[in-house]
């Protein structure tokens, strides 16, 4: 009954091979699209996983809007488990290319976060500065031309207004990827139309913000076993997270005391300033 049965198939087969073959790469058309769609993720994933680790990508970061010291690196470098600290800058800045104004994020050259560098070289002055690729293209631009960089002043502990950069005229040496922007956003600005369009890297000597850094990356030791965003990953930096939550209430007192009591030390120096007028003139008047 058996090769009754395998005759007959084999004949129909022969009879309908047309449809037979249609079928038969239909089911392995089905076969390898759901194969890619499983292994897609897990590629992706690993992809990204492998990029961040080459690019030194922080674990960890840490921002404040009172701003961020060099005790504040100190302190955060001590807790266990924290194997690389670093304070950095951060700004939004304009940039005006033939009657255009351009809002682009810029970040500092430092070993975490390191950008990817496509043609050229990174910054090792302080009038130089590095681009996305797109940069150029869309706004006629080429490595070795000229930008002019504003970025609105600072103000430093002692309540003095100082310039942010110490050059704003910057020389493009390069075109780079930021592992700080996978997709094509930029996020959000203050300036403009509240969008940003590009990024940029300057060299971090370029910066005349008084050590007051706008955001603080760590690298959590032993994180790189993990793959990143992965549930072990989370549940590892979470417990590192919690031990910079015990410090962070202490960390604002401190800064906050440190900002109250330079300005208290303003107001008094402006009140013997004000006496000594007042004396000045007593005598003035004898």
């Amino acid at each position: 009954m058996k090769k009754a049965l395998l005759k007959d198939s084999i004949k129909e087969i022969k009879n309908t091979y047309k449809r037979f073959i249609s079928i038969l790469l239909m089911a392995f058309l089905g076969v390898g699209f759901f194969a890619g769609i499983k292994a897609t993720p897990d590629d992706m994933v690993n992809t990204i996983d492998k990029y961040y680790k080459n690019q030194n990508v922080y674990d960890i970061q840490v921002i404040s809007t009172l701003g961020l010291t060099s005790k504040d690196v100190e302190e955060l470098a001590k807790i266990e488990n924290i194997e690389q600290v670093e304070g950095t800058f951060e700004a939004d800045g304009k940039i005006e290319i033939e009657n255009k104004e351009i809002v682009t994020k810029v970040m500092c050259i430092e070993d975490l976060n390191k950008p990817v560098l496509i043609e050229g070289t990174l910054p090792k002055n302080q009038n130089e500065c590095v681009v996305e690729p797109s940069f150029l293209t869309q706004n006629n631009k080429k490595i070795g031309d000229t930008i002019t960089l504003e970025i609105e002043n600072s103000t430093n502990d002692k309540g003095e207004e100082i310039e942010y950069l110490k050059q704003k005229e910057l020389k493009i040496v390069g075109t780079i990827r930021s592992p700080m922007y996978i997709s094509s956003d930029r996020g959000t600005s203050s300036l403009g139309s509240g969008k940003a369009n590009y990024y940029m890297y300057i060299s971090k000597d370029n910066i005349n913000a008084d050590q007051i850094y706008t955001n603080i990356y760590m690298k959590v030791k032993d994180a790189n076993k993990y793959t990143t965003s992965s549930k072990a990953y989370e549940d590892y930096i979470e417990q590192v997270e919690n031990k910079i939550e015990e410090i962070k209430e202490e960390r604002q007192d401190a800064r906050k005391k440190e900002l109250v009591d330079k300005a208290n030390e303003k107001v008094q120096k402006a009140r013997r300033r004000t006496r000594k007028t007042k004396i000045r003139c007593s005598k003035t008047n004898r």
